[in-house]
């Protein structure tokens, strides 16, 4: 449906059309409402003959627009929103940050708010505009990592939609698109946007190259050995406590694929794994301490997290050689 081949009469989103107009100020006025205050230049020998197609759900919105003359627009750092330009007619040039991408065939641009963007737009090209607001994306990244962000998102300026995972998030785009150019469509109401939303967020994080790339996909992250002993530490001193990798991953200020990593390479076990190992021990010194008429096995092990008392003896013996109950009759 995306394919820069369609014809105009062709083109998604008809319904949310804004504007038909050959007069710049009114194309520059509405365009700047759905995008940012831009500086629109008619550089082509033709008339103005611009459409401007749009509809937003939450945070995110879809532009479709054509001049129908080559133009050169100057929109400045975006600021408070991501963008994802795809051409779905012609060609056209993007310098992002003096770093130029020719959008065409199956080439979009991914604009990121602190980089400056001036979009040279023939007259044959169409673009559709996926504007994805920044503090939701950066929210979802955040959600991702489960830390505070470092430093500001930034994205490689060109992305390639016709293989790997940009053709993944292309289709998952076209869906929604599709379902947009329906009167009867569902996607507009918020309780089903809102899914919409966050899948393609977090699949243009997964999908497309970023300064968090390797954080996002794990590639190499592994726990300082600092982050590991703070881990440690709330095991060791609380043992008895809920915790969770997730937990104990916020405890130490990195993300749980790194906390795990670092106790693979450091313990040579999972978190879970060393927690179950500390209340072993300490049920075994219990037992070994307790008079064999004053507690029980099945209360002990409830105690300390173990509610299958067969699954726990198991565990126990296999661990010690000696069934709990043996260790509580020496």
């Amino acid at each position: 449906m995306l394919s820069g081949e369609d014809p105009p009469a062709s083109l998604p989103l008809a319904r949310h059309e804004l504007i038909r107009s050959r007069n710049a100020a009114e194309v520059r006025e509405v365009t700047s409402r759905v995008l940012r205050p831009h500086r629109l230049t008619v550089a082509g020998t033709g008339d103005l003959d611009a459409s401007v197609r749009s509809v937003r759900l939450r945070d995110l919105s879809l532009s479709l627009i054509s001049h129908g003359t080559d133009v050169c627009v100057d929109f400045g750092p975006l600021q408070t929103f991501f963008a994802v330009l795809i051409p779905l007619s012609g060609t056209a040039d993007v310098t992002v940050s003096g770093e130029r991408v020719r959008l065409g065939g199956e080439v979009a641009a991914v604009l990121s708010p602190t980089d400056p963007v001036t979009v040279y737009w023939p007259s044959d090209c169409t673009l559709l505009i996926v504007r994805l607001e920044r503090a939701a994306l950066e929210a979802q990244l955040t959600g991702l990592l489960e830390k505070p962000l470092g430093k500001p998102l930034r994205f490689t300026p060109s992305m390639a939609l016709d293989s790997g995972y940009g053709l993944t998030w292309r289709r998952g785009l076209d869906l929604l698109v599709s379902a947009l150019d329906r009167p009867d469509t569902m996607v507009e109401q918020p309780l089903v946007a809102r899914p919409f939303e966050r899948t393609l967020m977090s699949a243009l994080l997964v999908a497309h190259n970023s300064n968090y790339t390797p954080m996002i996909r794990g590639e190499a992250q592994i726990a300082p050995s600092r982050a590991v002993s703070i881990a440690l530490e709330w095991i060791e001193g609380h043992p008895k406590w809920r915790h969770t990798t997730a937990s104990l991953a916020k405890e130490a200020d990195v993300t749980e694929r790194a906390l795990q990593r670092g106790f693979r390479k450091h313990l040579n076990m999972r978190p879970m794994e060393y927690l179950r190992e500390v209340r072993l021990r300490r049920i075994r010194d219990e037992l070994l301490a307790a008079q064999a008429d004053a507690v029980t096995v099945t209360g002990l092990a409830a105690e300390w997290g173990f509610l299958h008392t067969g699954h726990f003896a198991a565990t126990y013996q296999q661990r010690f050689g000696e069934k709990p109950s043996d260790t509580l009759r020496r």
